[in-house]
C-alpha cells in the first residue's frame, strides 16, 4: 500500500511534506489522512457524490428495461467464469471534489468502453484523449444541481442519445468553476459525431444477468449506495458489506462501472467496478464487490440501487425496413409475406356499451407471389406490452385465428367456431371470416367476400380492469410464426398514443387525452423508432415473442385470453366493413 501511495501523482505532495516531517512514515500517514479527509467529503454529503438520488427515482420509470431475455434467445449462452473488460477502460482518473460522477460513470467509462470495443481500441491508443469522451461536456450539457452538484444517469444518456458527447481532447476536464456555464458551440459539434443508439435498465439483482452483459463486453453503469467504510478502501480485497449505520440520508449516492467479474474472487464471486476518485483510491481505482453484496438490493443494505446498459453507436434504421420493397404493398416477391397495413384503435361511445369497450379496425396483406391458405392455421394477435418492461407485463386482447378446420367444409364467411372448444364470448357472436385463403395481392379481409370491393375488420375488446401504467399496442400478423415469408418486419403496425409516445392507461381505460394529436396514431417500426429512438427496436420485439412463443408463455396468454371473457359485458365481436 506504501509503494502504491508514494506513487509519482504525490511527488509534489511530497516533496512539501518533506520539509515539515522527519520521516516518510509520518508522510505516509499524513497522505492517507489527507485521502481520507477527501473520502469524508464524498460519503458526508449526498449531493458529492454526485447522484441526484430523487431525480433517478423518477427517471427511471420512463427507462425501458433491456430484454434479457432476447439477448439469450438464439442459443443459451454458455457462462464463462472470469471476464474483465480493462483493456477497454480508459485511465483512471478523478472528479476531483466535484458532484459530477454520473457523467464521468456513463460518459467518461461507459462510453468510451463501449467505443474501444466497437473501434478495436488498444490501451495505449485510450490515453490519447481523442478516443475517450469528456465527462465536463455531459456534466455541463445535463440538468445538474447548483454549484457542481449531483445530476442523475438517465439525463446523462438520454443527452448521449439525442445530442451526443464530446471528446476529452476536445472538452478537458478543467475551469469547472461552479458548472454554471454550458457546453461550447465546438464541443456540441463534434458530439453530434459520438450518439449512442439506446439505453436501458438492467436487473442488478440477478448476478447472471449482470454477468452476461459484461461477457458480451457491455459494461454495466451502477448507481451505489456508499456506506461509511467505502471512502477509506485502499486494498485489492473483495467487499462484502459496508457500515450502513447512518441515518440513510448521510449515505452518499455514487455512480460508477461494472468492468469484469470473477466467479473465484473471494469466497462467493465478485464484480469489478471502476471508480472516479483517481488512482489513490482502491486498488489503483478499482475494487470488487463480492455477488451477494452487489445484488443484496438497497433493502437489505447491497450495494447498488440502479443499473444500466448502453449500446453504442448511434446507427441508423434498417435499410430493409426503410426500403420500399419491404414496406410497400404493392410490390410482389417470392413465396408468402404477410403485411399490417391497417390499425386503427378507438372508444366505443355507443351508449349501450361499457365505458371501457374499444374496438380496432385492422387488416393483413399478402404481398408474397403466392397465396396463403387456411390450412396454414396462422393468425393475427392483437397485444399490449409495457412501454418499460414487456418481458413481465404483456397481454392479448385479440386472438383472431385462420383455420380451415372450423366451420362448414367450405371456404367462406361463415366459417365461425362452433363446434369448437373454445370460449365463445371471448369472440363475441360475430366471430366469423376465419376459414379464408388469401390470394396474392389481397388483403385477408377482401379475400373474405371477394366481390370487388375492399374490406377491413373490426373486432371488439376490452382491456384488463387492473391495467395501470404506459403502453404500446401491436398489431402482428402471424403471430405464432407458422408461416415462412420473405420479410417479417413487415408483419408489425403499433398503435401509439400522442407522438408516439406510450398510451396512459388508468384501470383499465385507455386515458384519451395521451392520444389526443394530429394525425394518424398507428406507425409501422420504422416511424416509432425514428420519434422514440429509446423505443423497443422491431427485432427486440419480434426476439421476445419468439422467445415467449418457444418457452410456450404467448400460447398460455392465448389460452388465458380464450377462456376470460367478461360474463357480464357485451361485445361487438368481428365484424367486416366495406372501404368506403
Amino acid at each position: 500500500m506504501k509503494d502504491k501511495i508514494l506513487g509519482s501523482a504525490r511527488t509534489v505532495m511530497l516533496a512539501a511534506l518533506c520539509l515539515s516531517f522527519s520521516s516518510c512514515e509520518e508522510i505516509v500517514n499524513e497522505i492517507e489522512k489527507q485521502i481520507e479527509d477527501i473520502g469524508s467529503k464524498y460519503v458526508s454529503d449526498a449531493g458529492g457524490t454526485g447522484i441526484d438520488h430523487d431525480k433517478e427515482v423518477e427517471s427511471v420509470k420512463s427507462i425501458p428495461k433491456d430484454l434479457s431475455l432476447v439477448t439469450l434467445s438464439d442459443a443459451a449462452m454458455e457462462m464463462q467464469d472470469r471476464v474483465v473488460l480493462t483493456d477497454y477502460v480508459p485511465p483512471v482518473r478523478s472528479q476531483g471534489q466535484y458532484g459530477t460522477c454520473t457523467a464521468w460513470a456513463t460518459g467518461y467509462y461507459t462510453r468510451t468502453i463501449m467505443y474501444a470495443r466497437e473501434n478495436d481500441l488498444s490501451p495505449t491508443d485510450l490515453e490519447d484523449d481523442s478516443n475517450v469522451f469528456s465527462p465536463l461536456d455531459i456534466y455541463l450539457s445535463i440538468s445538474h444541481a447548483d454549484n457542481c452538484g449531483g445530476s442523475w444517469p438517465g439525463s446523462a444518456m438520454k443527452v448521449m442519445q439525442e445530442r451526443g458527447i464530446a471528446t476529452l481532447a476536445t472538452a478537458p476536464y478543467e475551469n469547472l468553476g461552479d458548472c454554471s456555464q454550458g457546453p461550447k458551440s465546438s464541443w456540441t459539434a463534434e458530439a453530434a459525431n459520438y450518439k449512442i443508439e439506446s439505453y436501458r435498465t438492467v436487473d442488478h439483482l440477478s448476478v447472471e444477468d449482470v454477468k452476461s452483459y459484461i461477457q458480451k463486453g457491455q459494461p454495466v453503469q451502477v448507481s451505489c449506495v456508499l456506506g461509511l467504510d467505502f471512502a477509506y478502501k485502499r486494498d485489492g480485497e473483495v467487499m462484502y458489506d459496508d457500515d450502513y449505520s447512518a441515518d440513510p440520508e448521510e449515505h452518499g449516492r455514487h455512480a460508477m462501472c461494472c468492468v469484469g467479474f470473477d466467479d473465484n474472487k473471494g469466497s462467493n464471486g465478485a464484480f469489478l467496478i471502476v471508480n472516479s476518485w483517481g488512482d489513490n483510491w482502491g486498488d489503483a481505482g478499482y475494487f470488487w464487490a463480492d455477488y451477494d453484496y452487489f445484488t443484496r438490493g438497497k433493502d437489505r443494505n447491497g450495494l447498488v440501487s440502479y443499473a444500466y446498459v448502453i449500446e453504442g453507436d448511434k446507427g441508423k434504421l434498417s435499410e430493409d425496413m426503410m426500403d420500399e420493397s419491404v414496406i410497400n404493398p404493392n410490390y410482389r416477391v417470392e413465396g408468402k409475406d404477410l403485411m399490417a397495413i391497417k390499425l386503427e384503435d378507438n372508444l366505443n361511445e355507443d351508449p349501450d356499451y361499457p365505458d371501457d369497450d374499444r374496438y380496432i379496425t385492422y387488416n393483413v396483406f399478402n404481398r408474397g407471389e403466392s397465396a396463403v391458405p387456411a390450412s396454414d392455421d396462422w393468425n393475427i394477435v392483437y397485444y399490449y406490452y409495457n412501454a418499460y418492461d414487456p418481458e413481465n407485463d404483456f397481454g392479448i386482447l385479440i386472438y383472431d385465428y385462420y383455420t380451415d378446420d372450423v366451420g362448414p367444409d367450405y371456404e367462406g364467411q361463415y366459417g365461425d367456431f362452433a363446434g369448437v372448444d373454445v370460449n365463445l364470448e371471448a369472440f363475441g357472436d360475430r366471430n366469423y371470416w376465419n376459414y379464408i385463403n388469401t390470394p396474392s395481392g389481397m388483403s385477408v379481409a377482401t379475400a373474405a367476400e371477394n366481390d370487388g370491393y375492399e374490406y377491413n375488420f373490426e373486432f371488439g375488446y376490452a382491456l384488463p380492469d387492473d391495467l395501470d401504467g404506459d403502453y404500446y399496442f401491436v398489431l402482428y400478423a402471424d403471430g405464432f410464426n407458422d408461416i415462412q415469408e420473405q420479410y417479417e418486419q413487415n408483419n408489425f403496425m403499433f398503435f401509439t398514443g400522442k407522438d408516439r409516445k406510450p398510451i396512459q392507461i388508468e384501470n383499465g381505460v385507455v386515458v384519451e387525452s395521451s392520444l389526443k394529436s394530429f394525425g394518424k396514431r398507428s406507425a409501422n417500426p420504422g416511424e416509432l423508432k425514428e420519434d422514440n429512438p429509446n423505443a423497443y427496436t422491431i427485432d427486440e420485439i419480434k426476439g421476445l415473442i419468439e422467445y415467449q412463443k418457444r418457452d410456450g408463455i404467448l400460447k398460455n396468454k392465448a389460452n388465458e385470453f380464450l377462456k376470460s371473457a367478461k360474463k357480464d359485458r357485451k361485445t361487438r365481436g368481428k365484424r367486416i366493413v366495406r372501404v368506403n
